[in-house]
């Protein structure tokens, strides 16, 4: 899961909220097993934090520890393979921690990403849908 899943599952007002929403529940209705990253999970109390105020971050980050989401750690190797990925896109909208996802992605071998980040496509990640 990334992090504008995350945001507009908590935001109400964002364009995609309903969407997220709706996925996400099913997901977990159907059982699926959802990862993130360390890194995700940083970014997303950043964005939460500015964007919502920092109890809602707290709130956010209280609910993710309660759930069934994996965490894939982002250690000092996986960070090397990342900023390796990074350096060699060429796209501005494709930042280090969307390269960090997919590179956590990669080594727990998943092919999916939740995300509505579109550019995740063009590096060879599908989206659900």
């Amino acid at each position: 899961m990334d992090t504008n899943v995350f945001v507009s599952i908590r935001d109400t007002s964002d364009s995609t909220h309903n969407k997220a929403l709706g996925l996400f529940e099913k997901l977990e209705k159907d059982s699926s097993q959802l990862y993130t990253s360390s890194d995700v999970i940083a970014e997303t109390l950043t964005v939460i934090s500015r964007k919502l105020g920092k109890k809602v971050a707290n709130d956010w980050f209280e609910d993710f520890q309660k759930s069934n989401l994996i965490e894939i750690f982002i250690d000092q190797d996986k960070h090397n393979e990342a900023r390796k990925l990074f350096l060699q896109t060429r796209s501005k909208n494709v930042s280090f921690i969307d390269c960090s996802s997919i590179v956590a992605m990669k080594s727990a071998k998943i092919s999916i990403a939740f995300t509505f980040d579109k550019h995740f496509k063009k590096l060879g990640v599908k989206l659900l849908s």
